[in-house]
C-alpha cells in the first residue's frame, strides 16, 4: 500500500498584492507611464522568456515534503518587454502593473529586473501546494514572493543592480535557499527530496484461525515501507541530522462469522529487521474495523514510524502475527496465522 507523499514547487497561481510604492517610469521608457510594485517579486507563467539567459548548474535545486524545484536559467534586463507588461497587467494585485498598461516598463536608475526559470526536478512528480511559502532575500532585506512555488514558471523581481538575490522556500517549518544569480544552494538543504524516496511493498495471503470459529479464514496482508526525512503525521517531525524515518504501513483483511472487535498491538505483532539488525517497532494500537462490503469483512490497518540512520536500510525483513486484545461476539478471542513465514521488502 503505497502512500504518496505528495510534493510542490513555484506555479502560476498568484496570491495577494506585493505592496510597496510604485516605480515611476521615465517618459522616454514608456508612453503609458506604467509602473510596477517597488518590491516586485512574483511567479509568472513559464511562457515568459528569460532575457540574456545564463544556464545554471544541474545542482541548482531544492526540495521539501511538499515541493521540489530546479532553477535552470537566470537573466537580467533594464526593462520589461511589452508582452511581459501585458501579462503583468492581468496580475495587477501581485505586480502593481495597471490592467491597461502597454509598452515597456523601465527598471529605473540603479535597478534591474531579475528573471529565473523554475523547472521540475528530474524523476519527480510534484503538485503545487499552498502550504509552501517563498520569500526573496535581496541584500539584507526580505520580501514575500507572490505565487505558489511550482515547476514550469518564471520568477521575476525588481532589485538593485548587482545585489545578491536569494530565493528562500519554507516548508514544514524548514527554510531552504538558493542563490538566484549563481544557483548555489544554501546550508541546510535536504538532498533526500531531490530524488524519489526509497520505497518497497509486498502482499501475500495466509490461512488464519479465529478462536471460536468453526472454519478457517483467509487473511490478505499488504505491507509497504518508505524512507523519508519528514514524518507527515499530526504536526509532523523532522528526523535528526544523519537519520531518517522508516515508515511502515500494514493492512490485513479477513472475514469472520462472529462480530470481531478490539485492537492489535503493533509492537508485539510486527517483527522487523533491517539489513540483518532488529528494529524496535513504534508502540501503536491498530483497531479492527468492520467493512460494509462484505458485511462480515474486517480490516486491520496502521502505520508505524522508526528512526534509523541514513543509508542503513536497503532490505527490510518482517513477520506479521496479529496479537492484541481481540473479541469475537463479545468474548476474548485470538487470531492465529498458519505458515506466517518471514517476508522481504527491498527499498529502491
Amino acid at each position: 500500500m503505497r502512500r504518496r507523499v505528495g510534493v510542490v514547487v513555484v506555479a502560476c497561481a498568484l496570491l495577494a498584492g506585493c505592496g510597496g510604492e510604485p516605480v515611476k517610469v521615465p517618459a522616454a521608457a514608456s508612453s503609458s507611464q506604467a509602473s510596477v510594485a517597488e518590491e516586485l517579486a512574483v511567479v509568472a507563467g513559464g511562457g515568459l522568456a528569460v532575457p540574456s539567459a545564463k544556464q545554471l548548474p544541474a545542482g541548482a535545486a531544492i526540495g521539501g515534503p511538499d515541493y521540489a524545484v530546479r532553477l535552470t536559467e537566470v537573466g537580467t534586463a533594464d526593462h520589461l518587454e511589452p508582452a511581459v507588461v501585458t501579462q503583468f497587467g492581468k496580475m495587477q494585485s501581485a505586480t502593481g502593473v495597471p490592467r491597461d498598461a502597454s509598452g515597456p516598463i523601465a527598471a529605473g536608475q540603479g535597478k534591474e529586473f531579475v528573471f529565473a526559470r523554475l523547472a521540475a526536478v528530474p524523476g519527480l512528480e510534484t503538485q503545487p501546494s499552498a502550504v509552501v511559502k517563498a520569500r526573496l532575500r535581496v541584500g539584507d532585506k526580505a520580501r514575500p514572493v507572490e505565487g505558489i512555488v511550482s515547476p514550469n514558471s518564471v520568477l521575476v523581481a525588481l532589485v538593485p543592480a548587482g545585489a545578491p538575490v536569494t530565493l528562500v522556500v519554507s516548508d514544514a517549518d524548514k527554510d531552504q535557499s538558493i542563490d538566484l544569480r549563481t544557483g548555489a544552494v544554501g546550508p541546510g538543504a535536504v538532498a533526500a527530496y531531490l530524488k524519489p524516496r526509497p520505497y518497497g511493498e509486498t502482499s501475500y495471503k495466509l490461512v488464519g484461525q479465529i478462536s471460536g470459529e468453526p472454519q478457517q479464514t483467509y487473511v490478505e496482508i499488504e505491507v509497504s515501507a518508505a524512507l523519508e526525512p519528514y514524518d507527515h503525521r499530526q504536526q509532523g517531525t523532522w528526523a535528526p541530522a544523519g537519520h531518517t524515518w522508516l515508515r511502515v504501513w500494514v493492512e490485513a483483511k479477513l472475514t469472520s462469522i462472529g462480530v470481531l472487535d478490539g485492537a492489535i498491538d503493533m509492537r508485539q505483532s510486527l517483527q522487523l529487521t533491517a539489513n540483518g539488525k532488529a528494529v524496535t517497532v513504534e508502540a501503536s494500537q491498530a483497531d479492527v474495523v468492520g467493512e460494509t462490503v462484505p458485511t462480515n469483512g474486517y480490516t486491520i490497518r496502521d502505520e508505524v514510524r522508526m528512526e534509523v540512520a541514513e543509508g542503513s536500510v536497503q532490505t527490510l525483513t518482517f513477520r506479521f502475527e496479529p496479537k492484541g486484545a481481540l473479541t469475537r461476539a463479545g468474548k476474548p478471542a485470538t487470531l492465529k496465522l498458519t505458515g506466517s513465514a518471514q517476508q522481504k521488502i527491498t527499498l529502491k
